[in-house]
């Protein structure tokens, strides 16, 4: 279904031929006009960006297909608008797959046979890179995650148009040129710094699905010079990683990077916040190292100063502990703001 507007549908098609007749048919369309592509320039090249990459429907309507449960009655839903690509398949996830486990979990096949047979044809991977095959397109153009849900009785895969990033798009091609590569864990890092000044490895857990020790071990490996992509602040757990000079200027800016890299008083309150929610708690110690403020006495007593300030009665935080070593900021029960 091609939706021009939320009152208007421009198609609306019915397959119930072969399964390869089906998908031979919406390839066609995905290369017409109804995927349009934009052109960006790369030097002496041209580097091609559609909507939606071709590849990308292929594999998101193969593993609807392959992963649907057969039992049920419903179909297959391809629900294809100017913003979004919505691909909706019977059934919910297997065995305790879910969408915050499903980057990482072993592959696990509905239908067996099926998959097989799609896997004799070339069509699908048994090693389960399908996953991958869809989200690293899609962020290789800048282009949003793509999220899967499930109510428990189908999954929905969205993907998303509208957002592509020329910037991030022009970065990866020339890394690829030049032979580097990006797996998909960099790919999301990138994506999430795009938007934010920093990452911590709570918040690339939950991102990349592993634990806070795998993820920091990612973090710092994308902090390595023969890497260059992050910077690492800090080395307790309050640490943060931050885009590095080059690719945060081809990123996001040079003003960005230099927001970053000597962090703007404006933005203490929110990064805080930010890593109480994520740790549950924040230390003086802590504290200065997440804002770069440094040991010196100074900076102690302006650490201090804006610790107490979001205690106070209309802050976020309250104080636990009453010196040294002992003292560290809660999430405050009353303090909205």
């Amino acid at each position: 279904m091609y939706e021009v507007s939320e009152t208007e549908v421009s198609r609306n098609d019915s397959y119930h031929s072969g399964l390869l007749n089906v998908l031979e048919r919406i390839e066609q369309i995905f290369t017409g006009p109804a995927n349009p592509e934009q052109e960006i320039s790369l030097g002496l090249f041209k580097l091609r960006a559609p909507a939606y990459p071709v590849e990308v429907v292929r594999e998101a309507v193969l593993n609807a297909v392959t992963h649907r449960d057969y039992s049920n009655p419903g179909e297959v839903l391809i629900r294809h608008t100017p913003r979004e690509l919505v691909v909706t398949s019977p059934g919910g996830f297997l065995a305790d797959i879910t969408p915050r486990n499903i980057l990482r979990h072993e592959p696990i096949s509905r239908n067996r046979t099926l998959a097989e047979a799609f896997e004799k044809l070339r069509l699908v991977e048994r090693a389960g890179i399908g996953r991958r095959r869809i989200f690293i397109p899609m962020l290789s153009l800048g282009k949003r995650i793509p999220p899967y849900e499930t109510d428990g009785t189908r999954v929905t895969l969205r993907l998303f148009n509208g957002s592509l990033d020329e910037h991030m798009a022009v970065l990866l091609a020339k890394w690829r040129n030049q032979g580097r590569t990006v797996d998909l864990d960099g790919l999301l890092v990138l994506t999430y710094l795009r938007e934010h000044a920093f990452i911590d490895t709570a918040v690339a857990s939950e991102l990349l699905q592993i634990t806070r020790e795998t993820a920091r071990g990612i973090l710092d490996q994308l902090a390595q010079p023969r890497t260059a992509i992050l910077e690492r602040r800090g080395m307790t757990k309050a640490a943060t990683y931050h885009l590095n000079k080059a690719v945060a200027q081809k990123l996001v800016g040079k003003t960005s990077y230099t927001k970053t890299r000597g962090v703007d008083p404006i933005r203490y309150r929110e990064m805080v916040r930010e890593f109480v929610n994520n740790h549950g708690a924040i230390t003086p110690q802590e504290c200065r190292e997440l804002l770069g403020l440094g040991e010196s006495p100074t900076a102690r007593v302006t650490a201090s100063r804006y610790l107490k300030k979001w205690s106070g009665p209309q802050g976020f935080l309250h104080r636990e502990g009453t010196r040294g070593r002992n003292v560290r900021y809660l999430p405050s029960l009353e303090g909205k703001s």
